[in-house]
């Protein structure tokens, strides 16, 4: 009976708490009067009634409205900015008005804990993000004024060290150019919830992409392995991009006679890209990062080898714009193999094909 009084709403408990004393109150007295006569023992039942009557009330309305305090209490601990306090102790049933406001200021709370928390992950990596491509423009643009300072200062004595320079005025450019479109391109990634997506021959693109490898480096062993028709859903600027990265990986981060294979191939609704080297592999303390924008694995992985630490972000970023998955594996000397996981697009049903004339 408690536990059912207790599941009502707080007025209904306090209406019927207080009704209930009011009606023994004057049947108290009522009773005195009847079996009593006397006016003083009357007046002094009635008093005592309405004593207790105003006791027990107060003591009732003390009592419930004591979850609706500690409630206060802890809103007041969270206004102050104790964003980790929740309205667990009220001690009032979920069926009630504080037990509801509880449990709606819970969720409340732990969606906005949510949402802060997810706004610091993204001002950190943020925060990361333009001190690491701060730190790679320093690099080359350091040079560049070395090498300004140099030919001011009449340093360079002939025509010979002059070219020099400038090349390598001119390869640091280059590089800074290259860095500079990487980071545009990921910053466009990050503003697009979803790729524009179009029918696009994914045979033809990887073919066309190891062509423009093989002509980059014509005497690195390329096996292209590709299933004919593939077709998927997809940007084919973003999706060269991604190829792209895969091939460069392999031309930056393995020795030049290392061999490559490329492969495409369907399972069902299923299409995966393989991109497989026989290069040095990735250190296993390494495969959790690769993935990160900046991250390079290994020594060999290095400013000088041309590589931004960008590439694999960019083929991640790709694939998930396509709904897809990228998967690595690697293994230290035995080389490191990419599949790039897409949904093949479904091939249109021929209509009319059983009509006779």
């Amino acid at each position: 009976m408690l536990s059912r009084m207790r599941r009502r709403p707080l007025r209904t408990r306090l209406s019927v708490v207080v009704t209930a004393l009011c009606a023994g109150a004057m049947a108290v007295t009522a009773f005195t009067w009847l079996f009593s006569g006397d006016p003083a023992a009357i007046v002094i039942v009635e008093l005592a009634g309405l004593a207790t009557v105003a006791l027990a009330s107060t003591v009732v309305v003390r009592r419930e409205l004591r979850p609706l305090e500690r409630a206060a209490d802890t809103a007041d601990a969270i206004a102050a900015g104790d964003f980790a306090r929740r309205l667990t102790e009220t001690g009032a049933a979920r069926t009630t008005e504080v037990g509801r406001l509880a449990e709606a200021l819970n969720g409340m709370l732990d969606q906005i804990r949510a949402a802060l928390t997810a706004r610091e992950r993204s001002e950190d990596r943020m925060r990361q993000f333009v001190a690491d491509a701060s730190h790679e423009l320093r690099t080359p643009l350091q040079s560049l004024r070395g090498y300004a300072e140099l030919y001011q200062s009449g340093a360079l004595p002939d025509r010979g060290s002059v070219d020099e320079a400038v090349d390598r005025m001119l390869s640091e450019i280059h590089r800074m150019t290259r860095l500079v479109e990487s980071l545009l391109m990921l910053a466009r990634f990050d503003e697009e919830d979803e790729a524009d997506l179009d029918p696009v021959d994914l045979s033809r693109l990887v073919r066309d992409s190891c062509r423009d490898a093989a002509a980059v480096e014509p005497g690195r062993p390329l096996d292209v392995r590709v299933e004919p028709g593939v077709r998927v859903l997809g940007d084919e600027a973003q999706l060269r991009s991604l190829l792209a990265n895969l091939l460069g990986n392999v031309r930056m981060h393995t020795p030049k006679g290392a061999p490559c294979t490329v492969s495409l191939s369907t399972s069902g609704e299923q299409v995966l890209v393989r991109v497989e080297d026989s290069g040095p592999g990735i250190p296993k303390e390494s495969l959790a990062h690769v993935f990160d924008r900046f991250y390079r694995a290994g020594k060999g992985r290095s400013r000088a080898g041309g590589g931004s630490g960008l590439g694999l972000a960019i083929v991640a970023a790709i694939a998930d714009l396509h709904h897809g998955l990228v998967e690595l594996g690697t293994a230290p000397g035995r080389g490191t193999r990419v599949d790039v996981l897409l949904r093949a697009l479904p091939e249109p049903t021929a209509m009319g094909s059983g009509n006779s004339g």
